[in-house]
């Protein structure tokens, strides 16, 4: 998704996985690392997601075929990712922040586990910064840099200001995103425009967010420590 913004509370959102850190002298390093939890695939379909709604909402039916077709192919091959982990909803672990705009669940959370794709991810400031002040103009250089596709720069901002952020992760349950679009497609096929937009906002909104701790590293080897990052990671 990629959904780059700066909130008053000083939100940062990247295309990565979750976590929380201090930016440090090694935050590029935690960054890249934070970078490789993310589901390529999953990442994928979600953008083509947000852009067929914009799309439908333009009445560019063909652009919106276009993008639907790629996400279906997208999340058919996330099915075989190693990003993706079995949990219940009801065991998810919530950051001790949610985002800004994160959709609320509409029913009680699920004990039955289900496969989760990592798609996305933000960086939330801890503090309450001034929009003057010199940590806050750090902010929106990061967000600059991320939005450039620069994470390394985005933490060297972030390192010198020395500000204290969060790090969450959005997750996905991947067959019902993937029935969801599927939906999506057929109905759209049928000239439903409104009922394909429902359908794809049905699966924007089954995104949840959680802590960096329910997610691995690639190599299989889980994150140390439930807070901050330490300074020499």
């Amino acid at each position: 998704m990629k959904k780059i913004a700066l909130l008053p509370a000083a939100l940062l959102m990247l295309g990565t996985a979750a976590g929380a850190a201090h930016a440090t002298p090694s935050a590029g390093r935690a960054v890249n690392r934070d970078f490789a939890k993310l589901s390529v695939d999953g990442s994928r379909a979600f953008d083509d997601i947000a852009m067929a709604r914009t799309a439908l909402a333009n009445n560019d039916t063909a652009g919106a075929v276009k993008l639907l077709t790629d996400a279906n192919n997208a999340l058919k091959r996330a099915k075989s990712d190693n990003k993706v982990f079995m949990k219940a909803e009801a065991q998810l672990t919530p950051p001790k922040k949610a985002p800004a705009g994160a959709p609320a669940p509409a029913a009680a959370a699920s004990t039955k586990p289900v496969a989760w794709l990592p798609v996305d991810g933000e960086y939330i400031v801890t503090e309450d910064l001034e929009p003057s002040s010199t940590k806050a103009t750090a902010v929106t250089s990061a967000n600059t840099s991320l939005n450039k596709g620069q994470p390394a720069q985005a933490a060297q901002n972030l390192q010198v200001a020395a500000v204290d952020v969060d790090f969450v992760l959005a997750i996905a349950p991947l067959d019902t995103s993937a029935s969801d679009v599927y939906r999506a497609t057929n109905l759209l096929a049928g000239k439903d425009t409104k009922g394909a937009d429902n359908a794809l906002q049905e699966a924007q909104n089954s995104i949840r967010f959680v802590s960096e701790d329910m997610v691995g590293t690639p190599d299989g080897q889980k994150p140390t420590g439930h807070g901050k990052k330490a300074a020499n990671n």
